[in-house]
């Protein structure tokens, strides 16, 4: 299987599971770092000022050809820096999207409903990749719970709410509503609210929300992200199917839609 490498501002696209750890620190981190640049700077001259020419004119040369390379990289759709894992992971007990009986290759997205890079996914890139993929039946699409409970209070209760949406068969227009309004005002009784308008029974779903009827299967989804080292959502498995398993690339991050095309064409190739 080809390995594609990934972007090196991942960290800007993916919702990181240590946020609230590092922010509270991020105030007195950065006027420390500016003032340890500068001493380095300043040394830096010094040292650079007793170096003879002809050293100066080889290291420009090299630096050079250093900032050629990651500009090429970064310029094109699939920039390559370090090199994807590989891992192995079930579609889950979601509802699939997509022709699971055609496809051969599918995305596993690890996901978090009150998380706004997985929001961005949805909006910008998700719907190239279900126009030019999953509606011809050459990939499947799956979502796989990963609520961030620490930073987004709302998200276990919304993969909850899902679930007993999906039980009713609308897990999707549950996925719609939730990345195409404000997530962070999604509460159970807006999302109520949601589910009459749907017609849904709402003695069923109320008993599924009371319950906890899915709370083992959302269990499960993150016992599976623990397992493959998850850092944030969305993280992504995009590979080929065998028995119910997919086996691929992990990719942690909403990237652009060209960054997920090159790797879905190479897993159909």
């Amino acid at each position: 299987m080809k390995k594609t490498k990934e972007n090196t501002v991942k960290t800007k696209h993916i919702e990181d599971i240590n946020n609230q750890e590092t922010s509270k620190f991020s105030k007195y981190m950065v006027p420390s770092a500016i003032v340890v640049a500068g001493i380095f700077i300043a040394l830096a001259i010094i040292v650079s000022s007793r170096i003879g020419n002809s050293t100066n004119s080889n290291t420009v040369t090299k630096n050079n050809s250093s900032t050629q390379n990651s500009s090429n990289s970064s310029s094109s759709g699939g920039s390559q820096t370090t090199v994807n894992n590989i891992v192995t992971v079930s579609l889950g007990t979601n509802p699939i999207l997509g022709n699971s009986k055609k496809a051969k290759v599918a995305i596993v997205e690890f996901g978090d409903f009150q998380c706004p890079f997985c929001k961005e996914f949805y909006n910008s890139v998700f719907p190239q990749i279900q126009e030019n993929y999953i509606n011809n039946g050459n990939i499947i699409f799956a979502f796989r719970d990963y609520p961030l409970e620490k930073i987004h209070p709302l998200a276990l209760g919304m993969a909850k709410e899902s679930r007993c949406f999906g039980e009713q068969g609308k897990f999707w227009n549950f996925v719609n509503q939730m990345y195409t309004t404000n997530q962070d005002t999604n509460t159970p009784s807006v999302v109520s609210g949601y589910a009459k308008s749907l017609g849904l029974n709402m003695n069923l779903y109320n008993t599924c929300i009371s319950d906890n009827t899915f709370q083992p299967q959302i269990s499960a989804d993150i016992n599976a992200g623990n397992k493959i080292n998850i850092q944030g959502t969305p993280t992504f498995v995009i590979g080929k199917i065998k028995n119910g398993k997919v086996t691929g690339q992990e990719v942690l991050g909403a990237y652009p839609y060209s960054y997920f095309q090159t790797i879905i064409n190479q897993e159909l190739s």
